[in-house]
């Protein structure tokens, strides 16, 4: 679990900042020399003025280079893993702390897969084809951002 309670708006540069923090600090736990592998995130119909691209959506993408983990403020359209979703699909998703506990677990994988079959979340590419190092980094990652996630 995170360690801070504080919370920060949904893909906002504060977010962003904390999620870099947490990466980092999540990594130097784990041996990810060689890797080369970026996830990457673009979300539609955000509330108005928070689009930062030129089609009006709002993204991120973590990157993972040789034991560097970087955070961005873009969706990158090469990226091994792209997830395009609708804003409030995904910021509800997000912000789900599961904890472990199989319920939560399940009712989150209910929600992506009904998000998906509507259209309302799209899954590029896809973990497996990914080093254990970032599939282990992705899955301790989800529950600290989601606990500062507002």
């Amino acid at each position: 679990m995170a360690q801070s309670r504080e919370t920060f708006e949904f893909l906002s540069p504060q977010w962003l900042a904390a999620v870099q923090r947490i990466a980092e600090r999540l990594l130097r736990k784990l041996d990810a020399a060689g890797v080369d592998f970026t996830v990457s995130e673009e979300l539609t119909d955000p509330p108005a003025g928070r689009a930062r691209t030129a089609t009006g959506t709002l993204g991120w993408f973590l990157r993972i280079r040789d034991g560097v983990v970087q955070v961005g403020d873009q969706p990158l359209q090469d990226a091994h893993v792209r997830v395009v979703a609708d804003y409030d699909t995904h910021h509800d998703l997000s912000r789900r702390v599961r904890a472990g506990d199989p319920q939560a677990i399940a009712t989150s994988r209910k929600l992506r897969e009904e998000a998906a079959r509507e259209g309302r979340l799209r899954i590029e590419g896809g973990l497996a084809q990914a080093p254990d190092v970032v599939r282990q980094l992705i899955a301790e990652l989800h529950d600290p951002v989601a606990e500062i996630t507002k």
